[in-house]
């Protein structure tokens, strides 16, 4: 694998990783290219723009975001905390990539012939192919691809190079500009492109029906998926404000949870283990302006050292807590 730019990073860890889960969008504006983090009701976080690269497609493998270059073949792991790409797939026998898909063993690209490499970018292989792919995505069964003539298809590659198209399972898109394509476990995913105007960024069944749809931030989108960002507890970029306390701190067989909105907000109340892995939701719930109170009754809780993570969609605090 080839890198593209070599940067040292030094992490001193003194806090347990917790993860708050993100979209990623791609979009592009002539030679340029911006892969944005964004809350998941689409609030900007963050991005990173790449000149004289196109990208299009995205894939996430263990919990890592890979991205297709249209018009350079190459498949790029990409670092969103330094804005680093790793070369993954370079096949410069290609002219375009334009669609990523993974189903826990290979890449799946499309030029003219659908293609397959490994993890390690090793082709597997080429299938006959003659359509034009803006998205594909696995399912856990099935590949599915996003074609020009506005259909998702089905396919079956558990005999490649051979192709099996399971016809029943094809259906339309939420919108003829969509681009890109992927799979959360339950839902599909795509984004319009759109010149001159804002696209969606479509959540949707298996029978094109849409379950969410959120104004995408700029530019031309070509891609759109989840994945879970890692946030300290020592994170300086919260933004402290809901002034979260918790007492009696440590506690027992009670605790009261209190803090305070400058409106009403909706707030989601998690508790998590020293690992940083999430072990309850205390409340997900709306709540007005001013000073709240949780009282939070103790049930089948070991004693040891736990983090309360209060969020809302503008802000987050995390607290430790001890259990007697």
């Amino acid at each position: 694998m080839k890198k593209l730019t070599s940067l040292l990073l030094f992490v001193l860890v003194i806090s347990p990783l917790f993860s708050d889960e993100v979209m990623i969008f791609t979009a592009n504006r002539y030679f340029n290219s911006r892969i944005y983090t964004l809350s998941t009701n689409g609030t900007v976080q963050n991005y990173i723009q790449y000149d004289n690269y196109h990208f299009c497609d995205m894939a996430v493998v263990n919990n890592e975001l890979y991205v297709a270059e249209a018009f350079a073949p190459r498949v790029l792991k990409v670092n969103l905390e330094t804005g680093e790409l790793d070369v993954i797939i370079d096949d410069w026998s290609l002219y375009y990539f334009y669609d990523l898909a993974f189903d826990g063993t290979y890449f799946y690209v499309t030029e003219w012939d659908l293609n397959r490499y490994d993890i390690n970018g090793v082709k597997d292989g080429t299938a006959s192919f003659d359509e034009d792919v803006f998205g594909s995505t696995w399912d856990g069964q099935y590949l599915w691809m996003l074609n020009d003539n506005n259909q998702i298809k089905c396919w079956n590659v558990a005999l490649w190079p051979n192709l099996i198209e399971v016809t029943a399972n094809a259906f339309s898109p939420p919108s003829s500009a969509c681009r890109g394509l992927w799979f959360d476990g339950t839902y599909f995913w795509s984004t319009e492109s759109l010149d001159g105007s804002l696209g969606y960024i479509y959540k949707f069944d298996y029978s094109g029906q849409v379950i969410d749809q959120i104004l995408a931030p700029s530019w031309v989108g070509f891609g759109v998926c989840k994945l879970d960002m890692p946030v300290s507890a020592d994170d300086p970029h919260q933004n402290s404000t809901l002034n979260l306390t918790a007492a009696p701190n440590p506690f027992h067989d009670y605790i009261s949870i209190s803090f305070s909105l400058l409106e009403p907000q909706q707030v989601t109340c998690a508790l998590y283990n020293i690992r940083g892995e999430k072990i309850d939701i205390l409340f997900s719930e709306l709540f007005p302006s001013g000073i709240n109170v949780y009282d939070w009754n103790i049930q089948n809780l070991k004693t040891g050292v736990y983090f309360l993570k209060l969020q809302t969609q503008q802000t987050k605090e995390i607290q430790k807590i001890i259990h007697l």
